[in-house]
């Protein structure tokens, strides 16, 4: 990457904006958007343990919770072509509605299986949902602007994690857990007239992509969504269950989903290249450990704690709260010669957060230093997840960065969907043993933790005299 910088540079970057009436409606709008999409994650989280219980089905907890993130793989990845030729209103609308349909399977689901595929169906309206707002950011807002709406969307997670836990838990408690997936399609649908409004006052924009070999960014796409829920479908198995032969299959996912994901990420991105890769790579680190862990939580909390649903889902408060200050703190470290380490000590941050998850499987440590290690943890990837947007699209000329806004999502995705999968795996391999479920599970997630610390110090690329050819003041 740090050879091409100064060919980069000089790519004409002709940038329409949109005007400042334009760009507040779209911040607020994009940030409503991520809102309700942020409290349907938050909400799952928090009621799922109950959800596989009830519908009999807590063999496909992973499944359940990871088959949506694996979903968006496969709409993230033509996502960023498709707006590229079509613009962005097509997917967005489309992705919006697939949302709310899968939500509404998932609220009328009978039993464990049509749940999961009204997860499916959600995942795959959520992957259109992101990419487009990336989009309109990068080319109607100006780049000194662009890491406040990034801290935005980072602080759109905030309401839902005060507010999503709790009703959450009121709701699986007091009514049931089904309106729990019932109360983000309401809001979408009374939400669709404003944000058709809000598009078209933003300026005419010019898309000059093809969809010309889309086939095969659609076949690519499924093949890697497909291995990823391959391994999530594996996490189900029994402990005694497991082979020689289960593992050789683990394994193979495991590859083919590398493989299948290749050409929908930059070139040398899994042998961590400098500059863009690594930083697509750092995010794919970064996301799964987060998610992965936290989805385990409120679980544990329960079957080892003895905690109800309330109280375990407000452990995720703590963490997206201070995601939240750590976003706002990235934002406002502003001299470039400190921002090259903001992916560092994000990461650092992360790790000590979920070492400190460990000790709070077993039953004599108190939930309370769970509490403090999830909001270190928060603290690190508010810190390093919108710094990377920012980092990203800052080395990516302006007609590319539809493609690099789906692949920083791609990396989200990919990590949580295959982070959740070897999450499960490392759980089911000792289900019956209790604290030492958890305890394998959080070490193996520690360990991706770890594997994130060392891949930030190579997001920047080699040094060069040319500058960004999209560098953005950070405030």
């Amino acid at each position: 990457m740090g050879e091409t910088m100064p060919m980069m540079a000089k790519i004409s970057r002709k940038q329409r904006t949109a005007s400042e009436s334009a760009q507040r409606w779209l911040l607020w709008t994009a940030t409503a958007i991520i809102t309700c999409i942020a409290f349907e994650t938050l909400a799952v989280t928090t009621a799922m343990p109950t959800v596989t219980r009830e519908l009999q089905g807590e063999h496909l907890f992973a499944l359940a919770n990871g088959i949506a993130l694996a979903a968006q793989l496969i709409t993230t990845a033509i996502a960023g072509q498709w707006i590229d030729a079509k613009g962005v209103k097509p997917a967005l609308f489309i992705g919006l509605s697939m949302f709310a349909l899968g939500l509404f399977i998932c609220t009328t689901s009978p039993t464990i299986e049509i749940f999961t595929i009204g997860r499916l169906v959600q995942g795959l309206g959520g992957g259109l949902c992101i990419v487009p707002l990336y989009v309109l950011v990068g080319r109607l807002v100006p780049s000194d602007t662009q890491p406040k709406f990034f801290a935005f969307f980072s602080a759109a997670w905030v309401v839902p994690s005060l507010v999503g836990p709790a009703i959450s838990g009121f709701l699986v408690e007091q009514a049931h857990w089904r309106w729990v997936f019932a109360i983000v399609p309401i809001a979408l649908v009374v939400m669709m007239p404003v944000i058709g409004k809000v598009l078209n006052m933003l300026p005419p924009m010019e898309f000059t992509g093809s969809l010309k070999g889309i086939n095969k960014t659609i076949g690519v796409a499924l093949g890697t969504g497909g291995a990823a829920i391959i391994l999530q479908v594996l996490s189900g198995t029994e402990s005694a269950d497991f082979t020689p032969l289960t593992f050789i299959i683990i394994a193979v996912a495991m590859i083919a989903a590398l493989a299948f994901v290749r050409p929908l990420i930059p070139p040398r991105t899994i042998t961590l290249g400098r500059g863009l890769p690594a930083t697509i790579a750092f995010r794919t680190f970064l996301n799964g450990t987060f998610v992965g862990i936290e989805i385990y939580l409120p679980l544990m909390l329960q079957r080892i704690h003895g905690w109800d649903p309330f109280e375990a889902g407000l452990t995720l408060t703590v963490g997206s709260v201070t995601w939240a200050v750590g976003s706002f703190i990235q934002a406002r470290i502003v001299d470039p010669r400190n921002r090259k380490y903001i992916a560092n000590w994000g990461a650092f941050f992360m790790l000590l957060g979920c070492l400190g998850t460990i000790p709070v499987a077993f039953v004599s440590v108190s939930p309370g230093f769970l509490v403090a290690a999830w909001a270190v943890a928060g603290l690190g990837i508010g810190m390093a997840h919108p710094a990377m947007s920012t980092h990203a699209l800052g080395l990516t000329p302006v007609e590319k960065q539809g493609g690099t806004s789906s692949s920083l999502q791609m990396a989200d995705n990919l990590g949580s969907a295959l982070a959740i999968a070897i999450a499960g795996i490392a759980f089911a391999l000792i289900a019956g043993q209790g604290t030492a479920a958890f305890v394998l599970l959080l070490s193996v997630m520690s360990g991706l933790a770890l594997c994130t610390l060392l891949i930030s110090f190579r997001v920047e690329p080699k040094v060069t005299t040319s500058p960004l050819p999209n560098e953005a003041d950070p405030r």
